[in-house]
């Protein structure tokens, strides 16, 4: 076989594996490496040893010698470097390239080109520990390792190497010289820092291992570095030789443990660094460059049998003492496999070349040092076949969030003041630095807060001032720096001057989102500080979780992997639980398919499409994490404004649930309320010397008393089909101050009216189930009469603003732009015009918008938080606003068989057939359904959280498309299909 054609045969699969696909090690879950397989080549097929023979004996000593330079190259350096980077490759026949500052495109195409003018394959490395965003620009990157140690859980280390390793993959890379295994001893390290996992040496050994496995189960060579351990110097090599002073015994007991477990781990390669050990090496040369460090060390004492590469041999640690062409040519002799960055290539083989025949180096580690270079590019590249890969974005998304969560640290919470349990006070944040609007975002999603923003504690020393602060506030400071190093604090400057600005009796809650290094100077605060958060980097995601942490969505529960100061040591943390609050989360955290959740876009957008309705919001919460908070559709079928997250739906009869039936459970927590209590007690001059004063609440609100389904009011106060200007006025003025719709307004007491003509509508005598909305106006008043004030005002501050509900409300005009509410019918009859930002139903209209049965407006978000409230059995925390065992009789069956519903709450059908849910809901489930078409379930069984709004009636009522097709409880059946086969798993 021609010796070129055959050495091209694996760069076709390198640009293949640069096209999208990648081995089938990369698809595969993760599997832990067998100890030493890949490092101690012993287990080495015929296949690999035929091959690398067989190379070796086409290869020149001068060729074997090459195949040891890993030469430096930037993608975006021009064609003028391109240029002499190929004629290396192509004259001098150098084994790899290490990749630095680029572009995703432009690597490719670099790596592309190089590849093509290779006889045999070039290793392609990149020193990537964050990923390769650490080089490529326009790429998202990793937590650091420091974050990483922080979060210690080696099941998301792994997780993480095997991500970067499918990264790498993609691109064309072999090799990532990751992980950094140094035991980070000195705060003040000025090279190391942030990118170890550590100070505890078997914590770091154990991410050291964990990382390692990732990566090479995603068939790339990891790197473990810097041998002998970085970790306790206080000078950067990269400028001078840095001095490491410990003894032996303090490597062997401490330093060495990373190394030696990445080693059992597999690792393909170890990185040694420049720096002068005189424990281990008393003549002062560099351990680089030192053949007593390597062999004595590294080889025979831990034992590892595969590459070994010299750290870059352009860094003045080694640079400025020897010659460029003499440095490369030491750390070859001293026994590195791979010389890294060398920077006079053709003079440096020329000179090792010599050495070998003068019999300083011998043809026997030639050959050593080459075979294991082929060895690695047949594993890496040669005998790697290649399928189509998958999406990883969702499981990298789903790692990268839960190791912010898992490192986020609390150092201080006073009184317990986190998490932040009811939210009707005001929230006054204050950030400091560049940063994303994640924090903000995520923060607003839970709350109403007031956002202050400046870029220095200088700015915000200077602004402040200007400002009136609430001494009553909650306060959030946010601090925000990009820096991982000492200067100027790591970057967060004189941060602290801003907190004396807050007023001493006020509660606030600092979060520094960057190098908790910048505490280690500060150990007293302010009075106004109560709780303290380091959040680790200043990322959109770490921003992100950390403001669900503050609100209490999942427990805060890091501990330090480092020192700070003396007062906050290793393994410092104060835990702190959540309070039950909804978590924005994603399908994988809980095992589910995203695949089988697409099914509900499929039914959503046949719906749509039929004209079932225009656009419909759908949240979904299993165990109490959001795995799907979708809009689809428009707010009208002509020139809609599409739906978003923020839109607000008239949900209807939810109303019965979330308002009426929740402000009752509320006043039966107060001793104000009892379901066995008789109209005639409750509302006695609305019903006295009626049948009505006899029907027990408990019968009306499980629709059993016997009244009649619904009135007609409306029909009642028109003449010829024209509004009885008696009863309804134009204008506002005093005496009609209700309003109905645009420039409708009926009289205020007109209520009365109507409660007047449901009293005098005979019962029909049944005690079986019949719906019916009319109770609904005499709890509405009683709701009134009890709280001292109207029913809309009472839920919301007792109810809405203590769970943050901010779009959940009465009369949704007065506090949001109409754009953001989705209009319902076109009413032909009654109002005669489009009915936009008022209540749909016509009696609740009538009542001013405010009604025990409907007129209650909400986003899907919203309801599905309140409806997370009941699952929660009434609590916030440790703060009980309903009690549990009202929670948990109202929403049980009350009169099963024979009466399917609990108090207030709709419930499934005993058999689950041809009732409001799917035959899969647990009978535990309650909920109800709303005649514009919303729908709302809660099951507490299964603990599956499910809302659906829609404007259903728009532009006409009659259209029942929605349940013909059966659109809601088909979703729901693909929802508990997704949870039960992933617990079948």
């Amino acid at each position: 076989m021609n010796r070129k054609i055959f050495r091209k045969t694996p760069f076709i699969l390198v640009l293949v594996t640069g096209s999208g696909l990648i081995t089938s090690a990369l698809l595969k879950t993760p599997e832990r490496h067998s100890t030493g397989k890949h490092q101690t080549n012993i287990a080495a097929d015929k296949e690999e040893d035929q091959w690398v023979s067989a190379e070796l004996a086409k290869l020149s000593m001068k060729e074997r010698i090459a195949q040891s330079f890993m030469v430096a190259c930037w993608s975006n350096k021009g064609k003028e470097h391109l240029a002499e980077t190929e004629t290396l490759v192509k004259e001098q026949k150098i084994g790899g390239l290490i990749f630095f500052q680029g572009e995703r495109d432009n690597l490719q195409d670099a790596i592309q080109q190089m590849q093509s003018h290779a006889e045999l394959p070039l290793l392609i490395g990149m020193d990537a520990e964050w990923g390769t965003a650490m080089r490529l620009s326009g790429e998202s990157r990793f937590p650091y390792q420091q974050t990483i140690g922080a979060a210690n859980n080696p099941d998301l280390t792994e997780r993480i190497g095997y991500q970067m390793g499918v990264e790498c993959g993609m691109l064309g890379i072999h090799m990532n010289f990751s992980p950094v295994a140094d035991v980070n001893l000195n705060p003040q390290n000025p090279v190391i820092g942030f990118r170890a996992f550590g100070a505890n040496p078997q914590q770091v050994a154990k991410q050291t291992a964990a990382m390692v496995k990732g990566i090479e189960n995603a068939g790339i060579i990891s790197c473990v570095k810097h041998f002998p351990g970085h970790g306790d110097t206080d000078k950067d090599s990269h400028k001078e030789l840095p001095t490491v002073s410990h003894s032996v015994n303090e490597f062997e007991t401490s330093d060495f443990l990373p190394f030696k477990s990445g080693i059992e781990a597999g690792t393909r390669s170890v990185m040694v660094a420049h720096l002068n050990v005189p424990s281990l090496d008393p003549s002062g040369t560099p351990s680089s460059l030192s053949k007593v460090i390597i062999e004595t060390y590294l080889r025979k004492k831990l034992g590892f049998k595969g590459l070994i590469i010299s750290d870059a041999l352009n860094m003045k640690a080694v640079s400025d003492k020897y010659g460029k062409s003499e440095v490369v040519a030491k750390a070859y002799l001293a026994g590195c496999d791979i010389l890294l960055f060398p920077e006079n290539v053709s003079d440096a083989i020329q000179l090792i070349y010599s050495k070998m025949e003068s019999g300083e180096l011998s043809k026997e580690a030639v050959n050593e040092h080459c075979k294991r270079i082929l060895r690695a590019k047949y594993q890496a590249i040669v005998h790697k076949p290649m399928i189509k890969r998958k999406d990883p974005a969702p499981e990298r998304n789903l790692i990268i969030n839960q190791v912010y969560e898992k490192a986020l640290l609390c150092i201080k919470n006073e009184n317990d003041h986190l998490p932040i349990d009811r939210l009707d006070h005001k929230i006054i944040r204050i950030a400091v630095g560049t940063h994303t609007s994640a924090f903000r975002d995520r923060l607003n999603d839970y709350a109403k807060v007031t956002h202050y923003k400046y870029f220095t504690p200088e700015e915000a020393v200077r602004r402040l001032k200007e400002v009136t602060l609430n001494p009553e506030a909650h306060y959030i400071l946010d601090f925000h720096s990009d820096g991982q190093r000492a200067r100027n604090n790591y970057g967060f400057g004189s941060w602290k001057q801003v907190l004396d600005l807050i007023p001493e009796n006020a509660k606030a809650t600092v979060v520094l989102f960057g190098n908790p290094l910048a505490l280690q100077n500060e150990t007293e605060f302010p009075k106004s500080v109560k709780s303290i958060l380091c959040g680790y980097e200043n990322t959109a995601a770490a921003q992100e979780r950390t403001a669900q942490a503050l609100m209490g969505a999942f427990d805060i529960e890091g501990k330090l992997a480092t020192d700070i100061n003396n007062r906050w040591k290793f393994g410092f943390g104060i835990e702190v639980k959540n309070n039950g609050r909804l978590k924005y989360s994603q399908p994988e955290e809980l095992g589910l398919n995203p695949e089988k959740l697409k099914e509900v876009d499929d039914i959503v957008a046949k719906a749509i499409e039929a004209k079932a309705f225009p656009g419909c919001q759908i949240v979904v919460a299993i165990d109490g994490k959001i795995i799907i908070q979708k809009s689809y559709g428009t707010t009208i079928y002509e020139n809609g404004d599409s739906i978003t997250n923020e839109h607000i739906y008239d949900i209807a009869s939810i109303t019965k649930i979330a308002s009426s039936t929740a402000a009752l459970m509320l006043l039966k927590t107060l001793n104000q309320f009892d379901e066995k209590m008789e109209l005639g007690q409750l509302v006695p001059e609305y019903v006295k010397e009626t049948p009505y004063a006899d029907l027990k609440a408990i019968d009306l609100l499980t629709h059993q008393a016997g009244l009649t389904p619904w009135i007609a009011f409306y029909k009642r106060t028109m003449e010829n089909g024209e509004l009885d200007p008696a009863i309804y006025h134009k204008t506002d003025n005093g005496i009609y101050n209700k309003v109905v719709a645009d420039n409708i307004f009926i009289k205020n007491d007109y209520w009365k009216t109507m409660l007047k003509i449901i009293v005098e509508t005979p019962l029909t005598g049944k005690k079986s189930y019949e719906y019916s909305d009319l109770s609904y106006y005499f709890f509405n008043k009683y709701i009134e009469i009890t709280s001292g004030m109207g029913q809309n005002e009472f839920v919301d501050k007792e109810i809405y603003q203590p769970l943050g509900l901010q779009t959940m409300t009465y009369l949704p005009l007065k506090k949001f732009n109409k754009k953001r509410i989705v209009p319902t019918e076109y009413d032909k009859e009654f109002r005669k015009q489009l009915i936009h930002g008022y209540v749909h139903d016509p009696g609740a209209a009538m009542m001013g918008g405010v009604a025990g049965h409907a007129g209650l407006f909400s986003n899907a978000t919203d309801l599905a938080a309140f409806m997370q409230f009941l699952l929660n059995k009434g609590q916030i925390g440790d703060q009980s606003i309903i009690k549990k065992e009202i929670v948990d009789q109202f929403t049980a069956c009350q009169f099963c068989p024979g009466n399917r519903r609990g108090i207030g709450f709709d419930k499934p059908t005993v058999s689950s057939k041809n009732g409001p849910t799917c035959d899969l809901v647990s009978p535990s489930t309650f909920g109800h359904s709303g005649f514009t078409g919303t729908i709302t379930w809660a099951d507490p069984e299964y603990k599956v959280n499910f809302v659906f709004l829609s404007n259903r009636v728009y532009p006409d009522a009659d259209n029942w498309k929605i349940t013909k097709m059966s659109v809601r409880t088909e979703i729901q059946r693909v929802i508990y299909e997704a949870l039960f086969e992933a617990r079948q798993k």
